[in-house]
């Protein structure tokens, strides 16, 4: 077995010399360097390998998706076992998610007075979790690199269990190494203030459950992004929107309860750490979002149409182009800029161009084009690029 695990550890290296310096290889020097013969990479390289390696005539190149791996995990990768035994960092990822999903359960429910209060509490669990597993992570799942520590000992709570460090310590670490970004370290840092303030909030306030909703779905937009970026998880079994809730009801969101100088303090607060990262242009990560939804009459040919209930007489909810467009924001010239400003090995060549094809073939979910004079039927039409364009060419490009 100790010989088997050899050779995996030694395509590990293989491939990761090969994932940063983003040359090519052929398989006949993939098996001299690990020991295996030449059938044995052949079958490996179609079956296990096949999510990360790139083929191009005769030979290979790894993909940037290989990044994902440590040692350990690669080893699980490559285990034929259907039920391999999950280290430890990867539990906390499964009970960071699950904490996540149950906020979003809890805020979206219909009649609930204390939404707001639980859901940034759940919220910095699922941060807090997902933190630790990175620094695990990135430590070989050691469990010290959470471990709080005085004088070099490991200080125990009240029963004797090792005490692990605070979120704002696991910030703090992953922040100043670069990993953690300051629009996301601030945001989950605004949901720790609201979480704090939450046994004594404020009553029936829309301004302040407003401005949670828009740091929330930031919040969970960001924990989504990174889950996916560090450890490749899957979210496809989960129905997992993003606080899909725009129709406040006074009713509901009558959930705090304090005095309103210490509410006035802290929506001052949430506001001027949203208006410094105003400016950001990464569309991955972002301090606070907000969600738009209108009912409007419309007799517009271009509006798109549909219900949410098999009632033909229910009325009926219709999105205008202008409305769709918004997810598009980008023309050629300004992702371009975007792109120039984020990658540190970008250029408008040969590759560029092909990938701008490719994704131009998948249609709505990377561009739409249109008129620039809607309702001008002799208008030029223009090409305008989907926000979610970046992440494929991150796939591709060396973020700066």
């Amino acid at each position: 077995m100790a010989g088997k695990l050899d050779k995996v550890d030694k395509a590990f290296a293989f491939f990761k010399i090969y994932s940063n310096n983003a040359t090519s290889f052929k398989l006949d020097e993939l098996a001299k360097d690990t020991g295996w013969g030449i059938s044995t990479v052949q079958t490996y390289s179609t079956k296990r390998w096949s999510t990360f390696l790139n083929k191009s005539k005769s030979s290979f190149s790894v993909d940037k998706s290989f990044n994902k791996f440590n040692k350990n995990t690669f080893r699980q990768h490559h285990s034929q076992k259907d039920s391999v035994k999950k280290f430890f960092y990867q539990l906390l990822v499964d009970k960071a998610v699950t904490a996540c999903v149950s906020a979003i359960e809890i805020y979206n429910k219909p009649d609930f007075k204390f939404r707001e209060e639980s859901f940034s509490i759940l919220m910095i669990n699922a941060w807090e979790l997902l933190l630790k597993a990175k620094l695990l992570a990135d430590n070989d799942d050691d469990k010290e690199a959470i471990y709080f520590k005085n004088k070099g000992s490991i200080v125990t709570t009240a029963s004797g269990n090792p005490k692990t460090i605070s979120i704002s310590k696991a910030i703090n670490l992953l922040e100043s190494t670069g990993i953690l970004k300051k629009v996301v370290s601030d945001n989950v840092r605004l949901l720790i203030e609201i979480r704090d303030e939450s046994v004594h909030f404020i009553h029936n306030d829309m301004s302040l459950a407003v401005k949670v909703q828009s740091i929330g779905m930031a919040s969970l937009k960001n924990f989504m992004t990174l889950t996916m970026d560090w450890f490749g998880f899957d979210f496809k079994k989960y129905n997992f929107y993003l606080m899909p809730v725009s129709f406040f009801h006074l009713s509901d969101v009558e959930s705090f309860s304090i005095d309103n100088n210490s509410k006035d303090n802290l929506v001052k607060h949430l506001s001027k750490v949203e208006k410094s990262h105003e400016n950001d242009d990464d569309p991955q990560f972002s301090v606070s979002l907000k969600l738009e939804t209108k009912l409007v009459k419309t007799t517009s040919d271009e509006a798109v149409q549909f219900r949410a209930t098999d009632d033909p007489n229910a009325p009926e909810i219709k999105i205008s182009e202008e409305d769709v467009l918004k997810n598009y924001p980008y023309t050629y010239q300004s992702l371009c800029d975007v792109l120039r400003k984020r990658y540190g090995n970008y250029k408008q060549n040969k590759q560029f161009n092909q990938l701008m094809r490719d994704l131009k073939i998948k249609g709505d979910e990377f561009c739409k084009e249109r008129r620039l004079e809607p309702d001008n039927p002799k208008s030029i039409y223009k090409m305008f690029y989907h926000s979610r364009i970046v992440e494929e060419f991150d796939k591709h490009y060396q973020r700066k």
